[in-house]
């Protein structure tokens, strides 16, 4: 009976193994990518924000931490900018790092991460901007329409002081407008023209059997020395009220002996 149910269960073993690997294989690769570009074709007033997870070990996380930035300090071909990085280490150690990158370049960086270790999670959103942008681009087309004829009032000959004042303020308060929605208008198309990527990467707490032993050992001499340090402390609370105890002790069995020798007498 044994030797027929061996063979199953080896063979079950076998596949499970293999559709683990499919799985992370599958995880690994970029699946958005061609959907992305195909949308940008329908609308171009898209703004995408990627987001991978990655476990690596504690061991290798610093290493790809800054592997990652910098790859991206030194790339002018995808014009990639860290727009944030954060790194914690201890039992939970973890890296944060988002990026802006051209969309072609998304898939570099994800592929940098994801040779590291497993990737447990990814995903993408679009943002559509298209009313934005477009509402800014009318904006400032009727600005510079008013723009135009409040410098063909200025030049007007018979104009008077008092409204050729009047025109130079309106003008000035007309050139704030512009360079304004100018500025809104160039991070609209910057927001478009650059994809967001949120790299998180992640650890096991017990990567292996004695890796909590090994901890518990590198943390010997420390959690030791916080042992010493907090009877100390507590020593040195205690001490003054077992001196008040002993205090109010003494004095309970002197007036205790105090009362038995007068009812003797």
């Amino acid at each position: 009976m044994f030797k027929i149910i061996l063979p199953i269960i080896i063979i079950l073993l076998v596949g499970c193994s293999s559709d683990h690997s499919a799985l992370s294989a599958s995880k690994s690769k970029d699946f958005y990518a061609p959907i992305q570009e195909k949308q940008r074709v329908k609308n171009k007033y898209l703004a995408y924000s990627h987001r991978i997870t990655v476990t690596v070990t504690k061991k290798e996380l610093p290493n790809v931490f800054k592997s990652v930035l910098d790859t991206c300090s030194e790339d002018s071909e995808f014009k990639c900018l860290v727009m944030h990085s954060e790194q914690s280490g201890g039992e939970y150690s973890y890296g944060s790092i988002r990026l802006r990158v051209t969309p072609k370049g998304i898939s570099k960086y994800k592929s940098l991460v994801s040779d590291s270790g497993e990737v447990v999670q990814q995903s993408t959103s679009a943002e559509d901007l298209t009313d934005s942008v477009l509402d800014t681009e009318k904006r400032l087309e009727m600005l510079n329409s008013y723009q135009s004829k409040l410098k063909e009032l200025e030049k007007n000959p018979n104009i008077n002081i008092d409204s050729l004042i009047k025109v130079t303020s309106e003008m000035s308060e007309v050139q704030t407008q512009i360079e304004y929605s100018q500025g809104q208008k160039a991070k609209l198309y910057q927001r478009v023209s650059m994809d967001v990527l949120n790299i998180s990467l992640q650890t096991q707490k017990n990567e292996t059997f004695v890796s909590p032993i090994g901890e518990a050992l590198s943390k010997f001499g420390e959690d030791f020395a916080e042992g010493i340090a907090v009877f100390i402390t507590a020593a040195a609370y205690l001490i003054p009220w077992l001196l008040v105890v002993a205090l109010l002790i003494w004095i309970v069995r002197y007036l205790w002996a105090r009362g038995k020798r007068r009812e003797n007498s």
